[in-house]
């Protein structure tokens, strides 16, 4: 009797070192350890990356044992914010380390006004209810929701692109800010560009951001305004809505903004957005191919294969999966996140495509062929009857939103 009493202590003891308050698992828990994280999940909108992100760090998780995998529906192509497979996954991992919560899943769908009432109704049910334990936090705007030490509880804001400049947090190694831990890729997107205007040396950079201030920093801008003033290149920003829960819309916007830039461009740099169409990016950027213009996708190989020059990415984002995972395990053993290391080293791979480089008259060099990682030989396009293909081609032109088309001077 007195052994059991010293184990339940010591057991007491470990649990009250955690910032998370933490709900014992009943005896039909899964939990080899004894005790559930519940967590509850946050986003502004989906976007592929955060889905992307999710399915690694749960997979990982998962061969760890600490999600429950005997029921689990991950597969490869699992899209976590997908219909209802937030809630089949919740409800598979009831029982396991990390449980989910059924009713947990909080999205934006790019709605200013969704999203705050999410971040109110979520932070309401953390500091009064207290059924939650850990958070994850999905991109740049919900990592500014939610790296509130306030909340007193972790917080792990995972794929923002730009967490110093945004203020999601401080500068340096770790954590300025109790219970949150954000994911940095130290200078990722600082690199790819000085890469891309080392390659072309570009005098008039055109970009298409977000007419959204807040969306703004989740695609760089800041990186990229910064490295234009230090390289003296101009900027020829188009903005419209191109992160935006209606695909049309924004895919629209990024259509007029591809054609607007190709005007005045000599180069074009695509941020992160929900705009470039995952059917038919090639006819959207068309009239860039057409003047010759090269091009570099931020979010990675799968808009090189639908024809952008180049990207820089870590495309499936597993390693990235694997490090929000070990965060998570830590937190779980007790370690506060402010404690844990934020720096992320991502093993990027070049990407090109050759058949727009033939299309732009470009011969890349040896030094970038041998740079190389993955090259792809053709232009993918899908086999759209010719009234769809019609529809993508025209799109800019018979619609009356408008974009906003300015030079920053350098």
């Amino acid at each position: 009797m007195q052994n059991k009493l010293l184990i339940a202590l010591s057991v007491v003891l470990v649990v009250g070192n955690l910032s998370a308050k933490v709900t014992f698992a009943q005896e039909s828990s899964h939990c080899a350890l004894g005790k559930t994280l519940k967590v509850a999940t946050v986003q502004a909108g989906s976007y592929s990356d955060f889905q992307k992100v999710f399915l690694q760090t749960a997979l990982a998780l998962s061969k760890d044992g600490l999600i429950r995998s005997d029921l689990s529906p991950l597969t490869p192509d699992f899209n976590f914010d997908v219909g209802d497979n937030y809630l089949k996954f919740a409800k598979s991992t009831k029982g396991g380390c990390f449980e989910f919560l059924e009713d947990g899943f909080y999205d934006g769908k790019w709605d200013l006004k969704l999203i705050k009432q999410n971040t109110e109704a979520l932070k309401k049910r953390i500091k009064e209810k207290g059924d939650v334990d850990l958070v994850w936090a999905l991109g740049t705007v919900a990592g500014q929701d939610f790296a509130d030490p306030s909340l007193n509880i972790p917080v792990m804001v995972m794929t923002c692109t730009d967490p110093e400049n945004s203020g999601i947090i401080g500068p340096g190694e770790f954590s300025d800010k109790k219970n949150i831990h954000v994911q940095k890729e130290v200078d990722r997107y600082k690199s790819e560009l000085q890469m891309f205007y080392d390659i072309f040396k570009f005098k008039n950079l055109g970009v298409i951001f977000d007419d959204n201030e807040e969306n703004l920093l989740g695609q760089a801008y800041p990186i990229v305004k910064d490295l234009s003033r230090q390289l003296g290149f101009n900027l020829k920003i188009c903005q419209g809505p191109v992160i935006d829960d209606d695909k049309e819309k924004a895919q629209l916007a990024f259509s007029k903004c591809a054609k607007e830039l190709a005007k005045v461009s000599d180069a074009v740099y695509l941020p992160m957005g929900n705009g470039a169409s995952d059917s038919d990016l090639f006819t959207q950027i068309k009239p860039l191919l057409d003047k010759e213009i090269p091009t570099f996708s931020q979010t990675g190989s799968k808009e090189v294969e639908m024809g952008v020059l180049l990207s820089l990415s870590n495309n499936n984002l597993e390693q990235s999966g694997i490090f929000e995972a070990e965060v998570a395990k830590k937190i779980y053993q007790g370690i506060a996140p402010e404690k844990i290391s934020q720096y992320y080293y991502a093993p990027l791979s070049l990407s090109l495509n050759l058949q727009t480089a033939l299309l732009i008259e470009w011969k890349p060099s040896f030094e970038v062929l041998i740079a190389v990682d993955q090259v792809f030989q053709n232009i993918k396009r899908p086999d759209l009857k010719y009234s769809e293909q019609a529809k993508l081609a025209t799109l800019s032109q018979n619609s009356d939103l408008k974009v906003k088309l300015q030079t920053v001077s350098n």
